[in-house]
């Protein structure tokens, strides 16, 4: 019996995966770990080795379908057993030879033609968007491989087909804009003087180009999409701001970075700093970092702390693993070959999962403030924020400070307010004074 291929477990919250490239074809020869598939998620894009050696025999499933964990996507015959074959097809002369009398069986569902006459080929997911666009097949340039429809060529078909794409409205000329018809002139009184027609007027054509453009939800956009929406339905969300001075980690950092980047090729940043304070905070509030079930609460003994990566595809959160355990040097070196990697789609599966609390940086981008939806199973989130020099008072004077706003959201099911707050002032107490959080003062 043939071996097939599933969609493995791709992490804690991953559900399903987007057939992104096959590296082998139909008849192929496989070894044991030899790469046979790339599936793209949220977090990651995996390869999947093959477990046998043997000859692939079907591939079940095509480039840009989407597909749950635990789907059969392949079978390959192990080494000794032949590829299956297929049935052979009926004599179509026998056929017509038997009595009209047996019922006949159920006819199969409409093929649609290509514009060349056969079969059109598409995966499943190409096929429902040539549905969901309302395209006749016929009408479709495939691009593919041995003819296959790629979703590229389903939405240029639909961009072409779209009314409101590249077409302008005709600008009337001149002399086809007709003046209005004067007002007929008023009877005029003994001491009403005669009314002057009205000059020749025409209201200027105005066409509003309204361009749409339409783009498939998939990939990593649709898995990022869902995994939001799921965790604003699990988890009641409650956000706390608190702002924090940042003037003498500014100066220390400022101090030091240039000598940091000779000695360790990395880029002295704020976040190193913030994560080892965010880990001392949360090892005296164990309760954001924790997650939940129906019957349970689960309160980690390790801090796997996630950040939050910008790239095109979308946010990735890489993990830094026990984070307590590494000092600020460590974290900054890793943090900083984690990022690289994440931009580049080079991240392990392993990278990406196990994280316990996270941390995300919309300061990076000038924002001064947010609302970070928190990543599940996790029950909390800490948004990270621009530094702004403000005006500020101390000690009855007011002097310039370098300041930051963070924002926690937190899963209300289980972190009561105080508790939060609690949480983001310790963490604060680290960050304005360095010397407390290098020492681990309290």
């Amino acid at each position: 019996m043939a071996f097939e291929v599933v969609v493995p477990q791709m992490g804690e919250s991953v559900l399903e995966g987007t057939i992104a490239e096959w590296k082998v074809a139909v008849g192929d020869k496989v070894s044991v770990n030899q790469p046979l598939v790339e599936i793209m998620t949220d977090k990651v894009n995996v390869e999947i080795p093959s477990e046998v050696e043997g000859t692939v025999e079907k591939l079940l499933v095509g480039p840009g379908d989407i597909v749950p964990v635990g789907t059969v996507i392949c079978t390959i015959a192990t080494s000794g057993e032949a590829p299956a074959k297929e049935a052979p097809k009926a004599d179509s002369t026998k056929a017509a030879s038997k009595p009209a009398a047996k019922a006949a069986a159920p006819a199969a569902a409409p093929v649609t033609k290509a514009a060349s006459g056969g079969p059109a080929k598409m995966a499943p997911a190409v096929r429902k968007l040539v549905r969901d666009f309302g395209l006749d097949v016929s009408s479709i340039v495939a691009t593919g491989p041995d003819g296959r429809i790629t979703k590229e060529d389903v939405e240029k078909a639909a961009a072409a087909k779209s009314p409101v794409a590249g077409v302008k409205p005709p600008t009337p000329a001149p002399s086809q804009i007709a003046a209005p018809t004067p007002a007929p002139a008023v009877a005029a009184g003994p001491a009403m003087k005669p009314a002057k027609p009205m000059p020749n007027y025409a209201p200027p054509a105005i066409y509003a180009e309204r361009e749409e453009e339409r783009i498939p939800l998939g990939g990593a956009r649709k898995a990022i999409s869902d995994h939001m929406v799921k965790s604003k339905a699990i988890s009641p969300h409650v956000t706390t701001f608190e702002d924090c001075d940042f003037t003498e980690l500014v100066r220390f950092r400022n101090a030091h970075k240039d000598s940091f980047y000779q000695t360790y090729g990395a880029k002295l940043t704020y976040l190193p700093f913030i994560m080892k304070a965010a880990v001392e905070g949360l090892k005296e509030f164990p309760e954001l970092n924790a997650s939940m079930t129906d019957t349970e609460i689960v309160l980690k003994k390790y801090y796997n702390i996630g950040v939050a990566v910008a790239r095109e595809n979308g946010l990735i959160v890489p993990v830094l693993k026990d984070a307590d355990k590494k000092s600020i040097i460590d974290i900054a070196v890793e943090v900083n070959d984690l990022g690289n990697r994440a931009r580049a789609d080079k991240l392990k599966l392993d990278e990406v999962q196990g994280g316990t609390f996270t941390l995300t940086n919309a300061g990076m981008f000038g924002a001064t403030a947010s609302t970070p939806i928190i990543s599940q199973p996790q029950v909390a989130i800490l948004g990270i924020h621009n530094i702004v020099e403000k005006p500020v008072v101390r000690n009855g004077e007011i002097v310039a400070r370098h300041m930051m706003t963070f924002g926690l959201s937190f899963d209300h099911r289980l972190i009561d307010g105080h508790t939060a707050v609690q949480f983001l002032h310790r963490t604060i107490e680290y960050i304005e004074n360095p010397a407390r959080l290098l020492l681990r003062l309290r």
